[in-house]
């Protein structure tokens, strides 16, 4: 697993973060170093999911220091795609809610939908799906509205109900804020009732300041377990906290952090944050953590994500004085359980004979539909990770002091 960046991949991770920097602090772009790859860094933003972001704000540069024509000439073409995007998902969210009006249903639009008006333009902050906290024994009302728009309903992973609308729009309903698995879940169930009412809106409610913060940190925290936390992650904390920082609650804000155990991790991430994003910001030092961030583009590392599984997988079974290996998770992954296939193909819950056709079905669409299997890769993440890797990831969590997972 990479643990370090070489020279130039320092200098160009600090060129992208100094431009978001100026991005949402709507300062001077920073002028580029000699020998600038921009195609390079363009990938870059874009695996961080700030293209857009990153786009306009080198597009403002002085003549001299802009990139060649052809350059030019695609950042101004994929700012104009994301601004495209960005008001498709404006008017048809905006849909959803006023169905929702119409329907009576109580709903608390989190992340995305709020997190896009916190930055200087909402197409900086793109978004790959919508996420809404609802009622559960709403959930047939729900549908209906949702019919009614032209969304189809995919389904129901245990806490979270999905709908799509083609190309654009992929909404998932949330019926608590994390799954009954989560540490976090008995404080966080009931969270919908402690929510405030929007202002033009019947049925549409929001989280308070410090409960929106405090989930985005949650949220972080379970992404670090899975598999990293993301440049995107760290420019949220940013926006978010520069935005309401005089408006927090911070004794009530604190108190739960401590009840979370997530008072060294917020302190780490937000340190982080503003080290890189905020106008008088220092020098970026790529320790540890910060390489690890760099590296985990817009939904963390997959080579990690999967050695965190496979390690646990062995350690859960050590417990149980049983014996589990690397291969045994490979195993795992090629044929997952009925629980985990319950998603995407329903009908197992139903008739659990019919797990290994959902093994097929799954695989027949991954190699022929969505193309992304990559036989390789998959064996080299699975079987490739060393002691020291997980030595490496432990040292992370010991520094944020969340060794709340078994690893």
């Amino acid at each position: 697993m990479k643990k370090q960046l070489s020279e130039i991949e320092k200098k160009e991770f600090s060129y992208l973060i100094n431009v978001l920097s100026s991005a949402v602090n709507e300062t001077s772009a920073p002028l580029p170093y000699d020998g600038i790859n921009w195609n390079r860094l363009f990938i870059r933003a874009k695996a961080c999911g700030l293209d857009s972001a990153f786009s306009n704000t080198v597009l403002s540069l002085p003549k001299e220091y802009l990139p060649d024509d052809e350059m030019v000439k695609f950042l101004k073409e994929n700012i104009n795609a994301e601004i495209l995007i960005d008001s498709n998902h404006s008017y048809e969210i905006e849909k959803v809610l006023s169905a929702f009006e119409n329907y009576k249903i109580k709903n608390v639009p989190l992340k995305g939908y709020f997190l896009k008006k916190e930055y200087p333009r909402s197409d900086y902050r793109s978004i790959s799906d919508y996420d809404i906290l609802f009622d559960i024994n709403q959930i047939d009302l729900v549908k209906k509205a949702f019919s009614e728009i032209g969304y189809e309903f995919l389904h129901n992973d245990g806490y979270q109900c999905h709908f799509q609308k083609k190309p654009y729009m992929y909404i998932e309903m949330h019926a608590t804020l994390v799954n009954k698995s989560n540490e976090y879940y008995p404080y966080l169930v009931n969270i919908i009732d402690s929510t405030v009412k929007r202002e033009n809106y019947n049925f549409s409610y929001k989280l308070r300041l410090e409960d929106h913060y405090l989930y985005l940190i949650v949220h972080n925290s379970k992404h670090l377990f899975t598999g990293g936390i993301s440049v995107r992650m760290l420019l949220d904390i940013y926006v978010y906290y520069r935005n309401h920082k005089n408006d927090f609650d911070f004794d009530y804000l604190n108190e739960k952090l401590k009840l979370f155990k997530l008072e060294t991790f917020e302190k780490r991430i937000r340190e982080i944050a503003f080290n890189w994003f905020s106008p008088d910001k220092q020098k970026i030092t790529f320790d540890d953590l910060e390489v690890f961030i760099v590296l985990s583009a817009l939904h963390g590392r997959l080579d990690a994500g999967i050695m965190i599984g496979s390690h646990k997988l062995i350690k859960s079974a050590e417990k149980e004085g049983k014996k589990k290996s690397k291969f045994s998770y490979f195993l795992k992954s090629v044929f997952p359980n009925r629980a985990s296939m319950a998603g995407p193909c329903p009908y197992v819950d139903r008739f659990p004979f019919l797990l290994p056709v959902s093994w097929i079905q799954i695989w027949l669409k991954r190699i022929f539909v969505y193309k992304n299997v990559n036989v390789k890769r998959g064996l080299k993440n699975r079987f490739s990770y060393t002691d020291d890797d997980v030595k490496y990831y432990r040292g992370l969590l010991e520094e944020l002091d969340v060794n709340n997972i078994d690893f």
